[in-house]
């Protein structure tokens, strides 16, 4: 059992922490799909969504926003049956509001990549956790930057889901010092 992945045993999130979660995500389209992910996952636990994260990954046009936001209230209807998501309409709609509000937001600043690393100014934070007992759960830039995408349409994205989303995608390096996945240490080959 890895401490730094949550205490968990589970393989499926045991993957996840040591190849993914942590590290840091540019690229702006990579970014607008983890956070939509995280928004399904408000009121679940996180490992509900990461084994249907296929299923949404087909139901939504692998997070394309360009397909999304031509969603329509009809295409929504067919989601409620589609097979391993979690059918909560308001949770489904959301991802096509994010899908606008992506784009506003590239209008508005650039990239999507750019106004979120903005937030850290533009380089992993590292939270500098030594025992998961320090973890913390939100702060006043999570805070923020859920007000800013609320203006933006977002929704199902309060502080603590955004908090959530900014350690999986690497804004925060939130692995603890000793862990061996941490990204100061693990480059995805070997260790440095």
């Amino acid at each position: 059992m890895n401490e730094c992945a949550f205490g968990t045993t589970d393989p499926v999130y045991i993957n996840y922490h040591n190849e993914s979660w942590g590290h840091p995500i540019y690229d702006s389209l990579k970014l607008f799909k983890l956070m939509a992910l995280e928004s399904q996952h408000a009121g679940l636990s996180w490992l509900t969504i990461l084994k249907k994260q296929e299923a949404y990954e087909q139901a939504f046009y692998n997070f394309n926003p360009a397909k999304i936001v031509k969603m329509t209230s009809e295409d929504i209807d067919k989601l409620m049956a589609f097979p391993n998501i979690v059918h909560n309409r308001k949770k489904l709609e959301a991802i096509v509001n994010q899908a606008k509000g992506y784009f506003k937001i590239e209008q508005d600043f650039g990239s999507f990549s750019k106004f979120l690393w903005s937030y850290v100014d533009h380089k992993p934070l590292d939270l500098g956790y030594i025992q998961s007992s320090e973890r913390i759960t939100v702060d006043q830039r999570a805070t923020e930057l859920s007000k800013k995408l609320k203006q933006y349409g977002f929704s199902f994205l309060g502080p603590v889901t955004v908090f959530s989303f900014l350690e999986a995608a690497g804004l925060y390096n939130a692995h603890l010092q000793s862990c061996p996945y941490n990204p100061n240490i693990y480059n995805g080959e070997g260790f440095h």
